[in-house]
């Protein structure tokens, strides 16, 4: 048999309450209840799945604010690098002559060539661009050797 627990409280106070209950989505009934009570039976205040969950929602939502506002000038720069990537293809494919059919085996072969000493160059820009690793200390040890 459940019992009813009549209480009077001020408009504010009652205000207050209803508010709180309706941040965590659960009935006020069930909001007084909880506050009274934990689930072992002794007083004090709980937090209730609804409370748990709601906060999970805003956690999530609050990372990934901040990840789409972390990314964004990135991916403006890729959208801008692929437009300036496909402007170079179409350019030089638009000037430059079609290989003739008997020297198609050597031009590709000197592509190829081309190709990995451009891939080569890039990476050595791409090392000179990074920032300067921290000094490491001679003295580390790592698996029983020194460094």
């Amino acid at each position: 048999m459940r019992r009813q627990i009549t209480a009077y409280l001020s408009e504010d106070e009652f205000v207050r309450l209803r508010s709180e209950a309706d941040e965590r989505g659960i009935t006020l009934s069930r909001y007084i209840k909880e506050r009274l009570f934990q689930s072992d039976g002794t007083s004090g205040l709980t937090f209730s799945d609804a409370t748990l969950r709601a906060t999970e929602k805003r956690i999530v939502e609050a990372n990934r604010t901040s990840a789409a506002q972390n990314l964004k000038p990135i991916a403006q720069q890729l959208t801008t690098l692929l437009a300036m990537l496909d402007q170079f293809a179409l350019s030089m494919l638009s000037h430059l002559q079609e290989i003739p059919e008997a020297h198609r085996k050597q031009a590709l072969a000197s592509g190829v060539r081309r190709h990995r000493g451009w891939r080569a160059e890039v990476e050595e820009t791409l090392k000179q661009m990074e920032p300067a690793a921290p000094a490491r200390k001679k003295s580390v040890v790592h698996d029983g050797e020194s460094a």
